[in-house]
């Protein structure tokens, strides 16, 4: 295994990738060239250091030399321009000095690869470029340690890391070339694991960089970056480490070596797989990096967004209360909790548990002890604080039923509008944990953000609920609309019966209108059953308009005043559509001319086709409608000017039928002169045997 290829390849890609965030988020500041500069350098002579091993030479040309030097100058004028100061002029004359130092250096080196060739034995000339590659590395020891005294104590934890990444890369080269200059060669081995080191430091620099808003370039480094970056060092360290254990076998095991070795290394990786997929082992490696490579515990962005996902998910509806208290669990790392919501007996019913079922009480009620506190203070209560220092929660008597349970941990508030909408219990996590004020703060937020989701949840169920309550009022209202128009056509039947009881045309019709009612209420029935009002679809049967219209302007004749109706059609035409429903209509819309216009008054029926259309005009000379009345009022439904006594859904259902069956239904009216309503129907175009025609007499 070539170690030196895999060590500078690795360094090289951990620079390359440094480089390329750099580079995406300059904004073209001028100080960001003295960082980009050497990045890019050392990511193309590691690149090169790999290509060098990969040919297997022992010698090191001399442009990987040169690009060793430049490297590192470059690292030493970015530790140079760090400590420049941006406010304090006074102080330029200090760095000057340290340029120009930097200078002599740099162009002593120059000299000694590109001229001591020539003039010096090969022995003086490698010691000779040894002492100026020394020479860097302390030279930027000494700037680091310049500048780390000089900045302000609060202003060192910008400046920290950067500090130890660079300070470790100096070190390590410094270590490696006075190796060299005592044994005049150099270690091989050093020299293979350098990469390494370099690219184990990069994530040091990274953070440093992100820290420091003046070489930024306003880039983040995400946590979960290093977190993965983190797991990734320490498995490559693991597998490193046990490689070399199961060449230790392998070396001194004898017979049983190499079954030993592949022993060894199968449950070396087997660990490796249950380390990395162990929930507990991820949120100790989450704690440390937070505490000692973050100035602040969470990455506000990335726990918001994650947090606003969860919660823009759509889930069942049965599951969604436990997809809140899951997603408010998971920014603490905690595995279980239960979920109240406020009800309407003033308190609050557990609606979602998770790990903790059959632990805590059915209700809590909002006079106690613990809801009063929460609600008054929108405290997050931490179990653990409450049992050291009861004091820091004075007023708040903690219920038995909640101190019986081990695995408490923290109490979360809820909060809408002003008000306690609901709280939250969470667990203990799987790691133990500190409790701080951001733990505090952040939870606080998202328990708002999830009352206001749950509130909103519930909103939008009570407007499903009302809208059905409505879609059955509705139905329940149009189901009265027909029995209304039944009952009005049977009372009419009854009044006339006495007058017309010896009359056998009477009586036959009389049966006719019964059998008529009969079927129209057995329709209902089956409609109540299905909780659906039926939709009857244009039926393929051919109605003579003229003799069906006849016969609603005779059944109207008793009504004053009487209609009288004018057929301006000269020949039979036919109009495809239930006879039953376009009789009603048609009657409907007669009996509301009746009901507008006085005894005296007249009411004109007419008939009569258009361009293959046909045309009825239902024409009375009553009160009239103005024009803001019939924009706003005529079609809309459950508006009636009749009192009790209509359901105003008649004109409604008119037009939506009519327009169901390919026509079109429109007035025109004049206050104090009257009002037309026209229907307009489409032609059939079939004419049908006088046994297919149905002249709504039947219906």
């Amino acid at each position: 295994m070539n170690v030196a290829l895999i060590s500078y390849a690795s360094a090289a890609a951990a620079y390359a990738m440094l480089a390329a965030l750099l580079l995406t988020s300059w904004r073209g500041r001028v100080q960001g060239i003295y960082l980009l500069l050497p990045v890019m350098a050392t990511s193309v002579w590691a690149a090169f250091s790999a290509f060098h091993a990969l040919q297997g030479a022992t010698m090191l040309p001399l442009f990987i030399v040169v690009l060793e030097l430049v490297k590192t100058a470059l690292w030493v004028l970015f530790a140079i321009r760090m400590l420049t100061p941006d406010n304090n002029k006074s102080s330029g004359d200090k760095v000057r000095h340290w340029f120009n130092l930097w200078l002599i250096i740099i162009a002593g080196e120059l000299l000694i690869l590109f001229g001591g060739q020539f003039f010096y034995s090969n022995t003086l000339f490698m010691q000779l470029t040894l002492m100026g590659f020394v020479a860097l590395p302390v030279f930027g020891l000494v700037l680091l340690e310049q500048l780390y005294r000089n900045t302000h104590s609060e202003r060192r934890w910008a400046i920290k890391y950067l500090c130890i990444g660079l300070g470790g890369l100096f070190a390590y080269d410094l270590y490696l070339f006075t190796e060299a200059m005592l044994f005049s060669r150099i270690d091989e081995v050093v020299w293979n694991v350098r990469g390494i080191i370099y690219a184990v430091l990069m994530p040091l620099l990274a953070i440093g960089v992100a820290r420091n808003p003046q070489w930024s370039f306003d880039i983040f480094i995400s946590r979960r970056l290093v977190f993965h970056s983190a797991a990734l060092v320490a498995s490559g360290c693991y597998l490193l480490l046990m490689a070399a254990g199961g060449y230790y076998l392998k070396y001194f095991g004898g017979d049983w070596g190499r079954a030993t070795q592949i022993l060894f290394l199968f449950a070396a990786l087997l660990i490796l797989v249950l380390i990395l997929f162990s929930g507990q082992f991820r949120s100790r490696l989450r704690v440390f990096i937070t505490k000692h490579f973050f100035n602040y515990k969470y990455d506000y962005r990335d726990e918001w967004l994650r947090f606003t996902q969860r919660l823009s998910e759509v889930p069942a509806k049965e599951v969604i209360m436990e997809s809140v208290l899951r997603a408010i669990a998971e920014l603490v790392d905690s595995p279980a909790g239960v979920l109240w919501l406020a009800d309407d007996d003033k308190g609050y019913a557990p609606v979602a548990q998770v790990g903790l079922e059959g632990l805590v009480p059915d209700r809590l009620v909002e006079s106690e002890s613990l809801v009063c506190f929460i609600a008054d203070s929108r405290w997050v209560i931490n179990m653990d604080e409450y049992q050291a220092s009861p004091a820091r929660y004075e007023g708040l008597e903690m219920p038995a039923w909640l101190l019986a349970i081990e695995r408490a941990w923290l109490m979360v508030p809820l909060v809408e509008g002003g008000r306690l909408f609901g709280m939250a219990l969470l667990a203990r996590p799987r790691v133990e944990r500190s409790f701080n004020w951001e733990d505090s703060d952040l939870l606080k937020t998202a328990g708002q953000q999830a009352a206001v989701y749950l509130a909103q949840y519930k909103v939008n169920q009570a407007l499903m609920d009302a809208r059905q309550f409505e879609a059955f009022n509705q139905f329940s209202t149009f189901i009265i609309h027909d029995i209304k128009n039944m009952v009005a056509q049977l009372s009419l039947m009854v009044k006339n019966a006495e007058k017309h009881r010896h009359n056998p045309d009477f009586i036959d019709d009389m049966i006719e209108t019964t059998q008529n009612s009969v079927s129209k209420l057995e329709k209902l029935i089956a409609q109540l059953r299905t909780g659906k009002r039926s939709v009857t679809q244009p039926a393929n049967k051919q109605i003579d308009l003229a003799r069906l219209v006849t016969n609603v302007v005779a059944d109207k004749a008793v009504y004053q005043p009487a209609a009288t109706f004018s057929n301006e059609v000269s020949q039979d035409l036919f109009v495809s559509a239930d006879s039953g429903r376009l009789k009603t209509i048609i009657g409907h819309l007669l009996q509301n001319a009746i009901d507008a216009t006085s005894a005296s008054g007249t009411i004109n029926v007419i008939l009569f086709s258009d361009n293959h259309r046909i045309i009825l005009k239902v024409i009375d000379s009553g009160c009239g409608m103005d024009e803001q009345f019939i924009r706003e009022r005529l079609f809309k439904p459950f508006d009636t000017t009749k009192g009790s006594a209509g359901m105003g859904i008649g004109v409604y259902e008119s037009r939506d039928y009519i327009r169901k069956i390919g026509g079109s239904l429109s007035v025109e009216s004049t206050i104090g002169v009257g009002t037309t309503f026209i229907v307009s129907l489409p032609l059939s175009g079939v004419q049908m045997d006088n046994e297919q025609i149905e002249d709504g007499n039947t219906a």
